[in-house]
């Protein structure tokens, strides 16, 4: 992938548009306000492969074969008065469902160009329908709850951000045979005045790009160079737009390939090892060797297919021995090319078929996301785009209120409860990002016995890390004034907790500790000064 330096700049247009939305104080119509953010967009050099069935060809944003595409993000920002609420969808008669995404999309709510130094449009960009979510809050005055999302009232809420990051199909131009040189990339939203906001001069943003010449070739193109891979768990992306193939180089999964990265990985243990490339956007080929010379090496496993015609990306499973390294080929079948995905070790229960069952009124479970994806049509989890979902299957005891948390995870998670049996027909039931504080999700809702319910962990915008999923009855808490500070009152099953204080529903600090045997305990907190919020949290060791 070639990396372009960035300059963000913004440059005006005038439009006018109105449409029902909240009054301000001053009589006046309180209105969204959207913008670009350029220093996001981060554009880069990608190669990659399409294929007549693929989405993006069907949807008209790519050309069959082996293209040369400016990649770069869009991050839409809301900085005005109330949010922009689009309301649900499926009543909107500017929405329409997109199939390959699982999603209502709006048409033209942005357009990209490629200008040349004289200002003359050289690329028009083929991407015209989005949905609208609340992907990141870039505000600190901005609510904390996400509002908006792909799959039920989309928006972008004030404060709030939509990414349309670079992995999101058709986020890009096409500029396959275009001369190197100096160009600029124009981001216009609203370009048809669809949607009524505060101003419409900052709806263009420009950014100034210099595109190289020729192909960079990738750093891990040659054996020798091969990218050191350690750890149990792990995901590496990649490119092969540039990448060739070496004399003396074997036919990986038994095809000439020709455009092969290689990565080298010391097994820190003895046992299965499952690798994989699911996640990469073409036809791979995968196979591991143990070898010093790329003339030279000793086959340990190799794979074309997971299954044939359907499931295009590799997968290989073989027995490692600790200390042993291992040199790890991705190629493109058939000469294609595109974003690599290498998971060393990806989770068990990255599909929603393969979901892993916990059980109980009260559990706890560790994990991992690394390597995990998202499947088709699969929902953004409490609203966020995510992309590294693993799933749970939970079936409830009895009737009643239950609490799942994320809190001892490693990263920023997503948690969401839903029913159904299929991952393009669930029902959600809860969900939340934050509320778990230091980014970690916490949600309640009250089961039905003998229901069985689907739970996901993602990361937000994508993190990856250690999963630690907590279930158990629903604790309530309770507070009052009294005397001598605050009194705590919780009701709960029998077990081990902790009160919890923060100032600010993010960092929480542990009061207590207390193990009951009744459903209600009573604590006095004598120095409530420290603390404005207050938590039970059930201790699972």
């Amino acid at each position: 992938m070639e990396r372009l330096g960035i300059i963000g700049r913004r440059a005006a247009v005038s439009t006018l548009l109105v449409t029902s939305l909240l009054t301000s104080s001053h009589g006046f119509a309180a209105l969204p306000d959207l913008t670009i953010w350029g220093p996001s967009a981060e554009p880069e050099i990608i190669y990659r492969t399409f294929a007549s069935n693929d989405c993006e060809v069907v949807e008209g944003c790519a050309t069959v074969g082996t293209r040369r595409l400016l990649s770069f993000n869009s991050e839409v920002r809301n900085v005005g008065q109330t949010d922009m609420n689009m309301g649900n969808p499926a009543n909107n008669p500017l929405f329409y469902w997109a199939p390959c995404h699982g999603h209502y999309h709006f048409d033209d709510f942005a357009i990209y160009h490629l200008l040349n130094s004289n200002g003359t449009t050289v690329v028009t960009g083929r991407k015209m329908a989005f949905c609208m979510e609340d992907t990141i809050r870039w505000s600190q005055t901005a609510g904390t709850t996400r509002l908006y999302s792909c799959n039920r009232v989309q928006g972008i809420q004030v404060g709030w951000a939509d990414v349309y990051d670079k992995t999101v199909p058709c986020q890009w131009l096409d500029i396959t045979g275009l001369p190197g040189g100096n160009y600029i990339l124009e981001m216009t939203l609203d370009p048809y005045n669809k949607i009524a906001e505060v101003t419409k001069t900052n709806n263009v943003t420009r950014i100034p790009i210099t595109i190289s010449v020729g192909c960079t070739v990738p750093a891990n193109d040659a054996f020798a160079n091969a990218l050191p891979l350690s750890g149990v768990a792990i995901s590496v992306t990649s490119d092969n737009g540039c990448a060739t193939k070496q004399a003396g180089e074997p036919n990986h999964a038994g095809e000439p390939g020709g455009h092969s990265v290689w990565y080298r990985w010391a097994a820190p243990y003895s046992g299965t090892v499952v690798i994989n490339t699911i996640g990469s956007d073409f036809d791979t080929l995968l196979a591991v060797y143990t070898g010093t010379a790329v003339s030279a090496l000793a086959l340990v496993a190799q794979n074309d297919d997971i299954v044939p015609t359907t499931q295009r990306q590799s997968q290989v499973t073989f027995n490692a021995v600790s200390n042993t390294v291992y040199q790890i080929a991705v190629d493109g079948w058939n000469g294609e090319v595109g974003g690599v995905f290498l998971n060393v070790n990806p989770p068990v229960n990255d599909l929603f078929a393969n979901c892993t069952i916990i059980s109980g009124a009260i559990g706890q479970t560790n994990g991992h996301n690394v390597g995990a994806t998202k499947e088709q049509g699969e929902l953004a989890h409490a609203g966020n785009i995510g992309g590294r979902s693993v799933w749970y299957c939970w079936t409830a005891p009895t009737n009643g209120a239950w609490t799942f948390d994320t809190i001892g995870s490693s990263f920023d998670t997503l948690l969401a409860v839903y029913t159904g049996n299929s991952v393009a027909s669930l029902t959600p039931i809860a969900d939340d990002d934050d509320s778990g504080g230091n980014f970690r999700s916490l949600l309640t809702f009250n089961a039905v016995r003998g229901i069985t319910y689907h739970i996901a962990v993602d990361g937000s915008s994508g993190r990856t890390g250690t999963i630690r999923l907590r279930w158990a009855n629903m604790i309530w808490l309770a507070a009052r004034r009294v005397p001598t500070g605050v009194e705590l009152t919780c009701v709960s099953a029998p077990g081990t907790y902790q009160l919890q204080g923060s100032t600010n529903l993010s960092a929480w600090t542990t009061i207590t500790t207390f193990t009951t045997s009744s459903s209600t305990n009573r604590y006095v907190d004598t120095q409530p000064n420290r603390n404005r919020f207050y938590r039970a949290v059930r201790a699972i060791p």
